[in-house]
């Protein structure tokens, strides 16, 4: 443990302080939840904050973002016309409405799901069966110390389970809200997602802060997705000055089953998202794409985890990154090729635009392979705006600010393409135009 000290540094007393308001109060804050509460708290602490010396926080610090006295997310609601402009997937979509991490029913919209599948606040599944929670087979990695502190702190969230066979033929979206607020404050919420054989779910995650205030967003996702099962996940993620967000996302696949994530990352201080991705069964595949657009001071971490444990599994990452003023992205992805895992086919690929000569792309892109017919690749590059498309677009009379904005809008273009949903992408391709110089004169062009 003193090894690890080394490396780690002791949380603030706020977190202990939250975990006190917690007891009692919370749902799962008694008996044998209230147990596996405080051991998780246990394990925080005995893990700590790590700092950049522990390897997969090497480019970033997390200590200055996340261990700060926070106060646990006050309760409270929004105004419906602040949140009806981020709904997405058409108007038949189902929602899960969440603000500072708590469910917020009045706002939800889950009637006429099909049968054989439930959406039910991760609240009352603490209250009433807290075991179904942690009674998962995601969970054979060892913790780290956010996870750890999200199993002690967490107070709702959503849980989402289809039997075998069940579809929903609309998108389901869950809307995180984070609310202005006077005082720092930290919301962890958990999300419980399970499809069964020949299930398939095409999920929406959007989190977005409204206003200024300092916060801190530490949530968990576990998901499993049984044979021959079918995930879609289009996730955005709109943050400002102040917000910091920490997620883990782990996934499990059985055969022939198929997960496709495209994650927009813009804004906020701190955004770090940790995937951990393992294929158990035979003819699964798993696609992970995203982007990340850090400009001003902001910091965008991701990192992947890729397992392929059996034989004749596919997976891809598809990663653009774009900095701007002191922006600074971080892109670790490794896969990880078991010895059983014959015939796998895996790709990996991180394209990098800086935009400024302070801002800094960190990219560690890497490959650990035990079996021998193996068909992998990994790669990364980054540089600076075409010199001669600048030259183009400037003697076809355009500005300097806005030939660089479309330059930069087509380099996102094929992260936009991977998006599912059609309304998510255009709201992915308002988010990228409000950070462009010249932006409104590019969405008129079309």
């Amino acid at each position: 443990m003193s090894a690890l000290r080394n490396r780690t540094i002791e949380p603030v007393p706020a977190f202990a302080e939250a975990l006190e308001r917690l007891r009692g109060e919370a749902a799962g804050s008694s008996g044998r939840a209230l147990e596996q509460r405080n051991a998780a708290f246990e394990r925080f602490q005995a893990l700590g904050v790590p700092t950049s010396r522990v390897e997969n926080w090497k480019y970033t610090n997390a200590a200055s973002f996340a261990n700060r006295p926070f106060a646990l997310a006050p309760r409270g609601t929004v105004d419906s016309s602040l949140i009806i402009p981020h709904f997405a997937g058409g108007h038949k979509a189902r929602r899960l409405i969440l603000v500072n991490g708590r469910t917020i029913p009045q706002f939800s919209h889950l009637g006429g799901l099909p049968a054989g599948m439930t959406v039910r606040p991760l609240a009352q599944v603490l209250a009433e069966t807290p075991e179904l929670v942690d009674r998962t087979s995601v969970n054979d990695e060892p913790e780290h110390s956010f996870e750890a502190l999200n199993r002690a702190l967490v107070e709702d969230g959503a849980w989402i389970s289809l039997e075998d066979g069940v579809a929903l033929d609309e998108p389901l979206q869950v809307i995180s809200i984070l609310t202005e607020a006077e005082s720092a404050f930290m919301t962890h919420p958990r999300h419980v997602i399970r499809l069964g054989k020949d299930a398939k779910l095409r999920l929406i995650l959007t989190t977005v802060a409204l206003g200024q205030a300092d916060s801190l967003m530490n949530q968990v996702e576990t998901v499993e997705i049984a044979d021959g099962a079918d995930l879609t996940i289009d996730r955005t993620l709109e943050q400002g000055q102040g917000r910091s967000a920490i997620t883990r996302s782990r996934f499990v696949l059985g055969s022939r089953s198929r997960l496709q994530q495209t994650t927009a990352s813009i804004g906020g201080s701190l955004i770090r998202h940790e995937m951990e991705a393992r294929l158990r069964g035979t003819h699964s595949e798993a696609i992970l794409n995203g982007l990340m657009m850090p400009r001003g001071t902001e910091h965008v971490d991701t990192l992947i985890r890729m397992h392929h444990e059996m034989p004749d599994c596919q997976s891809d990452q598809f990663y653009k990154t774009v900095a701007d003023d002191r922006g600074r992205a971080v892109f670790a992805g490794k896969i990880f090729v078991h010895k059983d895992a014959q015939r796998t086919n895996s790709y990996q690929k991180n394209d990098s635009l800086l935009l400024s000569d302070d801002a800094e792309i960190d990219a560690k892109p890497e490959l650990e392979i035990y079996a021998d017919d193996v068909k992998c690749s990994h790669g990364a590059t980054c540089g600076d705006l075409d010199p001669a498309s600048l030259f183009y677009l400037r003697s076809r009379g355009l500005d300097e600010a806005l030939a660089r904005s479309m330059l930069t809008f087509a380099f996102t273009g094929e992260v936009l393409e991977r998006i599912a949903d059609e309304s998510v992408e255009h709201i992915v391709r308002r988010m990228i135009l409000s950070r462009l110089p010249g932006g409104e004169r590019l969405a008129e062009l079309g």
